[in-house]
Formats: structure tokens, C-alpha cells, sequence
């Protein structure tokens, strides 16, 4: 629960920092938490890579379809939630451990870090061609 908080508290503290009006600061922190919960809930069985892109998608879900009812970019919303999934304590020690001169651990790290940031973009770009096919389809018509 408290790593739910703190991702909670997280976005909220981006928000800020990119600018993001108030009245879209509760939706964001909504997702930031919903989303880690599913992180935490995703790599209890099926591991960080699985977890990464599963959130993402939901994040990225959550997002898109709270920004069509706020009438707001999509952006606004989804880029402050992602922001507690980011992998920054891995890639913290996979430069530390480079500077160490500790190769392996440094690859380790590295490999941990590249699965999170492909599993995230997968996410979102799952999500992405998702509601332009959606978006398309409607124009079409």
C-alpha cells in the first residue's frame, strides 16, 4: 500500500513540476496509483517485463479515456501517472556500477532497465495504434 501512496504522490509532484492545472491532478493521481497497482499485482506471477507493459497499457487506457472526457490531450493525463513506473533506480546502478568498474553487476542492471523501458513502450504503443484504428474507423464513416 505504501508504494501505492508514493506513486500517488509521485505524480502529483510531476504534475506540478510539467505545469499541469489542478483540476487534472486527481484523475492523474487516480491512474499513477491504479497503475502501479497493477504493476505490483502482474509481476507477482508473471515477472518485471510482463508487469511494465501491462501497466503501461492500463495507464496509457486510462488516460486516453479520461482525456476524452476532460476534453484534454491525451499527454496531459497519461505522461505524469507514467512517471512512477519509470525504472530510475535501475539505471542509477547500472551507471554506478559502470563507474565501479563492476561490469556484470552494470549488465545486470542494464538488462533489468531495457526489459522495464521495452515493456513500457510496448504498452503504450499497444494502446496507441489501439484508439487511432478506434479514431480512424469513426472518421471513415
Amino acid at each position: 500500500m505504501s508504494q501505492i501512496i508514493a506513486s500517488i504522490i509521485g505524480s502529483i509532484g510531476f504534475s506540478i513540476v510539467f505545469g499541469i492545472r489542478r483540476a487534472y491532478m486527481l484523475p492523474i493521481a487516480v491512474n499513477a496509483g491504479l497503475s502501479w497497482a497493477v504493476y505490483l499485482l502482474v509481476n507477482g506471477f508473471a515477472g518485471d517485463f510482463a508487469a511494465n507493459m501491462v501497466s503501461a497499457m492500463f495507464c496509457s487506457l486510462v488516460a486516453a479515456l479520461m482525456a476524452r472526457r476532460l476534453r484534454v490531450p491525451t499527454v496531459v493525463l497519461q505522461m505524469p501517472a507514467t512517471v512512477p513506473m519509470v525504472p530510475g533506480g535501475s539505471l542509477y546502478y547500472t551507471i554506478y556500477y559502470v563507474f565501479a568498474g563492476d561490469m556484470p553487476t552494470a549488465k545486470s542492471y542494464f538488462f533489468f532497465t531495457a526489459r522495464a523501458v521495452f515493456g513500457m513502450a510496448i504498452g503504450f504503443a499497444v494502446v496507441s495504434v489501439l484508439f487511432k484504428t478506434i479514431d480512424a474507423r469513426k472518421t471513415a464513416r
